[in-house]
């Protein structure tokens, strides 16, 4: 892939995408945001506001990360724990287990961001790849919710190159893939295989090649989610008309 031609493309429509706006996004300490930050401010300079909203569990080392490239490319940011928040939505709901309180985490942010998009006149910008939007892999109305994406047409294995290209620093490129959260949670462990490995299996069905040789195992992991979570890429479904009921 031409990477030149790739971060000239995705400046160009990020620049179409904010217009006269500013721009917003949730720096996680992840490869994906700050692929997107570092986008974000070629294409709009100063007209970038970053929040940075971890819990107390979260990894230290992608707040730090996070804080880095904030001061690195000159990103007005501000730090919002969510703790408080969570516990209130822990105390009214039932029997919460890992997985709601996680999605809770994303949609908070995500409530959040569109909050300070009002304040500050901004779009919210979505950090999604097309891997983790072709399996699913987000919470629907929380990281997966945005304005526009500019990652939505590139597969995590090619935002890893396209970091590369960039000069994004190597702490973002040397983690483990995480949405962080909860502790110690992982993409790749959550899902069973390396972005790698899943990517050729999602290439293949985009381009309507044979699947015969990939694991079994593997390709029932795909389909199923893809299946499983094709709601997630709908818009909400509506009555298609009511001129008969006239």
């Amino acid at each position: 892939m031409n990477y030149t031609k790739l971060q000239e493309l995705l400046i160009n429509f990020i620049k179409k995408q904010a217009g006269d706006k500013n721009l917003i996004l949730g720096l996680s300490g992840g490869i994906d945001s700050a692929v997107v930050a570092y986008l974000c401010k070629k294409a709009v300079q100063d007209k970038l506001f970053a929040l940075l909203m971890p819990t107390k569990q979260s990894n230290k080392e992608n707040l730090n990360d996070a804080l880095m490239l904030c001061k690195k490319l000159n990103i007005k940011y501000q730090i919002i724990y969510i703790d408080d928040i969570l516990q209130n939505f822990e105390k009214v709901i039932q029997n919460p287990t890992q997985l709601r309180i996680g999605n809770l985490a994303a949609r908070v942010r995500m409530s959040l961001l569109y909050d300070y998009s009002a304040l500050y006149n901004a779009l919210v910008v979505g950090t999604s790849n097309k891997s983790e939007l072709m399996l699913g892999y987000g919470t629907i109305y929380g990281d997966l919710a945005c304005a526009f994406n500019p990652l939505a047409t590139l597969y995590k294995s090619e935002v890893f190159e396209l970091a590369k290209f960039m000069g994004v620093h190597e702490n973002f490129i040397k983690k483990a893939p995480s949405a962080d959260l909860w502790p110690n949670q992982s993409d790749e462990k959550d899902l069973g295989y390396k972005y790698e490995v899943l990517d050729e299996v999602l290439k293949a069905l985009e381009n309507k090649q044979s699947l015969e040789n990939f694991d079994e195992n593997l390709k029932n992991l795909v389909l199923e989610r893809m299946q499983n979570n094709a709601f997630k890429r709908k818009l909400p479904t509506t009555l298609k008309n009511t001129y008969d009921l006239a």
